[in-house]
């Protein structure tokens, strides 16, 4: 970089002031795409690209669970130019993620002045959430009825399970305007489930009441945040995956204690016993039903996170491709660690094309059509037994915590796969396009980069 020059808007910077632009755009980009549900490599390298982009080579990206970090260092004057982002929530949003990862794909193929990027993330930042707040919550609402009905619940258990999971929703939410931790949001969610099965459970005594309890937990069992802690740990963002690890345990934790906490007080107090153990997906109601309440659970949190209307289908169609093959292998004796496994390189390797189809990130794809497979049912079933003091306890969480890793390893593993087979079938259009491919698979940008040239295009 040399001395003053034009930004493509007849403004005259000094390389400083230039500079300072360059980092600021990147690493609010990547603090968009952070916070909407990206993982950390996929934010190092949205700040090391669009920095280079802009001619800033060797910048030094650093993401941590809380802090964003990128600095330069000019190698004639030995100046440091840093900038950093304190993460101050995390979200699931994939219509801005899917935003953000547009603009920087544009950006990264050297498509867009440095002035018209900054004004078009202002517009992103600026811009309201897709679609209404309540919306959002009928999505959360649906994925608490469609897990009643994976877990064998009749049509009953799955409204009351609907109008459980939407206050839930609504509870937590505005404990969180409100900044109350997080541990406590999900202590005070944790009572409505043991609440609501209650209420069924006095009106039809021979109803499955206990799967209201499971289905409106999900809604906050930081699945989702498992995954994401497993892909940054695999990764090789050891800091940032066990601080996501930690903050599911937390959560988990907060709602263990309120379930058993409002079950103690219902059964001692009322006479209201709860069996809170509850079983897998039941292939036994059949495996159509059961596929078609995984595919509910797949829509209804696709409005929940407010995935793009476009990618519906393909997270649905994904979906139901897994859990098929989940009932086939788990049905053959393969185990709920092994079986997750497969369907995760599956989902994994599928994902690539039908997010470049319905134009979204990987990422938009895969957690979605994952869903139903997280370990939420195994994972609170751990918890509880280790409340009671019991050995099995310890099993059950450390299966939950295999499925997991099983998950997010297998659809890592499958873009592997989708990235070897997509270069075998078009080597000679890959020498062609000069494209560069990250040595990680990128879930939440395109894995496959323009080369920057050494003048930049995109000045």
């Amino acid at each position: 970089m040399t001395s003053d020059r034009d930004d493509g808007s007849g403004r005259r910077l000094d390389v400083p002031g230039r500079t300072r632009e360059i980092l600021d755009l990147a690493i609010r980009l990547a603090e968009v795409l952070f916070t909407s549900g990206a993982g950390a490599a996929d934010t190092t390298t949205v700040m090391a690209t669009v920095a280079r982009v802009y001619g800033v080579r060797n910048a030094e990206p650093d993401v941590t669970h809380t802090v964003l970090t990128l600095s330069w260092s000019n190698p004639a004057t030995n100046e440091t130019f840093a900038r950093s982002r304190i993460v101050r929530g995390r979200g699931t949003d994939y219509g801005r993620l899917t935003s953000a990862s547009r603009l920087f794909t544009q950006i990264a193929d050297g498509r867009v002045p440095l002035d018209a990027a900054r004004h078009r993330l202002v517009r992103l930042l600026s811009a309201p959430t897709a679609g209404p707040a309540w919306l959002r919550r009928v999505g959360w609402g649906v994925v608490g009825a469609g897990t009643a009905l994976l877990l064998g619940g009749d049509a009953l258990v799955a409204a009351v399970a609907f109008v459980a999971a939407l206050l839930l929703d609504a509870a937590t939410a505005w404990l969180r305007r409100r900044g109350v931790p997080l541990f406590y949001q999900c202590l005070a969610g944790g009572v409505v489930g043991p609440l609501a099965a209650a209420g069924v459970r006095l009106v039809a005594p021979q109803s499955s009441a206990a799967l209201i309890v499971v289905a409106t937990i999900i809604v906050l069992l930081a699945g989702v945040t498992v995954f994401g802690g497993v892909q940054d740990t695999l990764t090789g963002f050891y800091l940032t995956g066990i601080a996501r690890l930690a903050e599911a345990t937390v959560a988990t934790v907060g709602l263990a204690a309120g379930v058993i906490a409002t079950s103690l007080v219902l059964s001692r107090g009322f006479g209201i016993r709860l069996d809170l153990t509850v079983t897998g997906p039941q292939a036994g109601n059949g495996v159509a039903a059961t596929i078609a309440a995984a595919a509910v659970i797949v829509v209804g949190f696709a409005v929940a996170v407010r995935l793009p209307w476009r990618a519906v289908w393909a997270a649905a169609l994904a979906a139901v491709a897994g859990e098929a093959l989940y009932l086939l292998l788990t049905a053959r004796d393969f185990g709920t660690v092994w079986s997750s496994a497969c369907v995760a390189v599956l989902v994994g390797a599928a994902a690539v094309p039908l997010s470049h189809v319905s134009r979204v990130p990987v990422l938009c794809v895969v957690v979605t059509a994952l869903v139903p497979l997280l370990p939420g049912v195994v994972l609170f079933n751990g918890l509880m037994e280790l409340a009671r003091a019991s050995v099995g306890g310890l099993i059950g969480a450390l299966t939950a915590a295999a499925v997991a890793a099983a998950l997010a390893a297998g659809a890592i593993l499958g873009q592997y796969l989708a990235q070897g087979i997509a270069s075998a079938l078009s080597p000679r259009s890959r020498r062609r396009s000069g494209a560069r491919r990250s040595r990680v698979p990128m879930l939440a940008i395109p894995g496959r980069l323009s080369r920057i040239p050494r003048r930049t295009r995109a000045n």
